[in-house]
């Protein structure tokens, strides 16, 4: 029986985003907290998507979207990962591969379509 999908908070982002300036450096702060009621929301209201819809949202929502004064890039993979373990998957992508993938994205941006397809990609299930 698949489990239930996992509402996301606002609180935890910010968490992830104030425990990795402590730990790595960077400005602290929240540059438009607006953005991150926008992304917890849509995940939020979108719970029958899959896992893969709702982690691109959660990625290119916080990466492109930049809530944050600094580390946007460190928060969004944190929080990904992180929402991806509780339903049941691992990103597998080594760290350069997703350093590189994830400096496209801030760079360029990219449709959901586009970082669903790598999400999938480079995950996989726990057993």
């Amino acid at each position: 029986m698949p489990t239930k999908p996992k509402k996301i908070k606002i609180e935890q982002i910010i968490e992830t985003h104030d425990r990795l300036i402590r730990k790595y450096g960077g400005e602290p702060g929240i540059l438009n907290e607006g953005e991150l009621h926008f992304i917890v929301g849509w995940v939020n209201d979108n719970l029958h998507k899959s896992i893969f819809w709702r982690a691109a949202i959660l990625m290119r929502g916080i990466v492109c979207g930049h809530p944050f004064i600094d580390g946007n890039k460190r928060t969004a993979f944190e929080v990904v990962d992180s929402y991806l373990r509780v339903h049941g998957y691992k990103i597998t992508a080594d760290e350069q591969e997703t350093i590189n993938f994830i400096l496209n994205l801030a760079r360029y941006g990219s449709n959901l379509e586009n970082i669903i397809k790598w999400l999938k990609k480079n995950t996989r299930k726990f057993k």
